[in-house]
């Protein structure tokens, strides 16, 4: 396997090998960033190569709604609520545990947490629902231009990014009670419904609620987990998916979600096709997050790119809708590697990439993982990080054993 270094990544040719594409072994070509090639490798002679090894190449994964900044938090609350407004006074103590020793972290070692939870189940880009930061286009995972409020007459609102054409997204209809079943209406009479609107949750969605939407072609993500930890129900996903309104699947924060956005699609894996639950986590994101270019394998497209190890899977959908986060050999943002497991590892030797062991195994990710774990320790102790141990290495790695395959 070559060594690449990553100095010129972002301008070098450089192509992946033996990798299974719609289930058919092939090879992909990347240059500056993107995709330029897909299918069989032609000559190549003077181009960099990395053999794929048999794994599943797919596109990276998008988590349409999270608070990167909450995801270090348990599950908050003795539920069922009526709303989220009810769940917030319920559980915001800031002044005790756990909030209050996750506190003591800064508001950008929170969002890098976020970002790592994301990364490591294959996320490349995520939907951040919460105030911005100067440094999220720093984070090892992409956040997309948006505007954003928590939910209708609420005062917490912002943008991020070029806003001015960037969708908006809120919460709306999240609960029970009867305010959260005239929020689409009241959205929709303040001419806030639209294509450039998405809509999180959609518990609270009448019939005729469901028409609306699909007249005004707004968008909606669905966070199973989270409305059913929450609110003991969670959005009428069949009528929506027969209206033809665009679903995608968010998380939430760990707060009332799952741990990753794979434990998310095993949770409803059957409910839905296979391949329209992959498209929810892949094409249909990028267009509610106003970024249609990703999401997908294509010429001309972003070098957002998973490898995955999946010998018995029959197809793509398969392979992700059944893999664990350890299944995930190899993440790359817009062609850079943001993490990498054996049999990988040699191909990219930077000072770059942090040595972590994530269940223990040898993890190679980008940013300031070592970092920020000795930040946190001090902070929570022993603990398990989106359902993984994550631990800094007390002595020089030796890289993992292939898997099998």
């Amino acid at each position: 396997m070559i060594a690449m270094g990553l100095q010129n990544e972002r301008i070098m040719t450089w192509w992946i090998t033996n990798v299974l594409i719609n289930g058919e072994r092939g090879s992909i070509r990347l240059h500056q960033g993107k995709i330029t090639h897909l299918g069989q490798i032609s000559s190549v002679h003077s181009e960099k190569q990395m053999d794929g090894e048999g794994c599943w190449l797919l596109p990276g994964l998008i988590n349409a709604h999270d608070h990167l900044g909450l995801d270090l938090l348990p599950h908050l609350g003795n539920p069922p609520y009526a709303n989220s407004e009810e769940w917030g006074k319920a559980v915001y103590q800031p002044d005790r545990s756990p909030i209050r020793e996750i506190w003591e972290l800064s508001y950008w070692e929170r969002l890098l947490w976020g970002a790592y939870r994301n990364l490591l189940s294959g996320v490349t880009t995520v939907q951040h629902h919460d105030r911005a930061h100067r440094q999220l286009g720093s984070l090892p995972i992409q956040v997309p231009a948006y505007r954003w409020c928590h939910r209708p007459g609420s005062k917490l609102k912002g943008w991020y990014g070029w806003a001015r054409h960037a969708p908006f997204f809120i919460h709306a209809a999240e609960g029970t009670d009867e305010a959260s079943y005239r929020e689409v209406d009241q959205l929709h009479q303040q001419g806030k419904l639209g294509p450039r609107t998405v809509l999180i949750h959609g518990i609270a969605l009448k019939p005729k609620d469901i028409e609306v939407l699909a007249q005004t072609d707004t968008g909606l993500v669905w966070c199973p987990s989270s409305n059913q930890f929450l609110y003991g129900q969670t959005a009428p996903i069949k009528a929506l998916r027969k209206a033809g309104i665009t679903l995608a699947l968010g998380t939430d924060s760990t707060a009332s979600g799952p741990d990753t956005l794979l434990a998310e699609l095993q949770t409803v894996r059957g409910l839905l096709p296979d391949a329209e639950l992959m498209a929810m986590v892949t094409t249909n994101a990028a267009r509610l997050l106003g970024v249609p270019e990703r999401g997908q394998l294509r010429v001309g497209s972003p070098a957002d790119l998973l490898l995955i190890c999946s010998p018995g899977a029959s197809s793509a959908a398969e392979a992700l809708l059944t893999c664990s986060p350890q299944d995930i050999r190899l993440v790359l943002v817009r062609g850079m590697p943001a993490l990498v497991r054996a049999p990988f590892i040699e191909s990219f030797p930077s000072t770059r990439l942090s040595p972590v062991n994530v269940n223990g195994e040898l993890t190679m990710l980008q940013g300031p993982i070592s970092t920020l774990l000795k930040r946190t320790r001090p902070l929570l102790g022993e603990r398990l990080y989106f359902g993984q141990p994550i631990e800094l290495l007390t002595a020089k790695p030796l890289p993992s054993p292939p898997r099998e395959r």
